[in-house]
């Protein structure tokens, strides 16, 4: 594939100008971590608004902030607290029957079950993940830590070794990527902004699709999303973003929200 020639690099760095503000937030899941103040409450707040960021963007912001709710009512507004005591049980009451989509009550509570024992462990979930990636192989991808710390009926989280892991790589976007209005950069100190994986939802791939990005599949249509893919686009676009390369989120993610 050819190189991105220098009209398509200036597109896209002012369409990362446009879209990475405050006000991206506003209809964004990453709007419920900016709720906090407290590190420990940002990271679980975000690992699970993240987590339900698949499907309208109306119903997830909804649950999301049905969780607030709980979070509110029960624990001093404190997520941190919300997990590590327990409280989420009195939330996800309903067994098998669904909480959101296909996520029934029962993956919620193996969610927040598993946060709550790598709390009572690490501490905070940052520190979790932090241990589990400096002990392991150094071509690891940050994304598959995060999934082996939960179990194979965690539904809710990508297990798949070939998974792009959309929502894993959104929230580690959140987490990395500092000095911006939107992301929070709470684990830049250990972990390089550069080594970050685009989020491969259906904007970005239409986008990368019709600006050459990325090439369709032989039969014409957009190939289907993969860790793989995911690899080669981040490459791509350090030819834009050097150091920064999902910075191109906000510009491929904007461009198709608001094509």
């Amino acid at each position: 594939m050819e190189r991105i020639s220098d009209t398509l690099k200036k597109k896209l760095i002012a369409l990362a100008d446009k879209y990475e503000t405050a006000e991206f937030i506003h209809d964004d899941p990453s709007k419920f971590m900016h709720r906090y103040t407290k590190q420990t409450d940002q990271e679980i707040m975000a690992f699970i608004s993240a987590n339900l960021a698949f499907g309208r963007r109306d119903q997830i912001l909804s649950h999301a902030e049905t969780i607030c709710g709980a979070i509110e009512a029960e624990s001093h507004n404190s997520p941190y607290e919300w997990i590590s005591e327990g409280s989420y049980k009195k939330l996800f009451t309903n067994g098998k029957e669904s909480f959101y989509r296909m996520m029934s009550h029962d993956t919620m509570l193996v969610l927040c079950g598993t946060l709550k024992d790598l709390l009572e462990k690490h501490g905070s979930f940052g520190d979790a993940v932090k241990s589990a990636y400096m002990t392991s192989p150094r071509e690891s991808v940050l994304s598959q830590t995060i999934s082996d710390l939960f179990p194979k009926e965690c539904a809710i989280i990508a297990h798949g070794k070939t998974c792009c892991a959309k929502r894993l790589q959104m929230f580690l976007r959140w987490m990395v990527r500092e000095n911006s209005p939107v992301d929070l950069g709470l684990w830049s100190s250990w972990y390089d902004k550069k080594n970050l994986l685009m989020p491969l939802d259906t904007h970005v791939m239409q986008q990368s699709v019709g600006l050459g990005l990325i090439e369709r599949t032989k039969s014409g249509k957009i190939p289907s999303p993969s860790l793989k893919l995911a690899q080669e686009l981040t490459e791509k676009l350090k030819e834009v973003f050097p150091e920064d390369p999902v910075r191109a989120d906000f510009a491929l993610f904007g461009l198709g929200v608001n094509s």
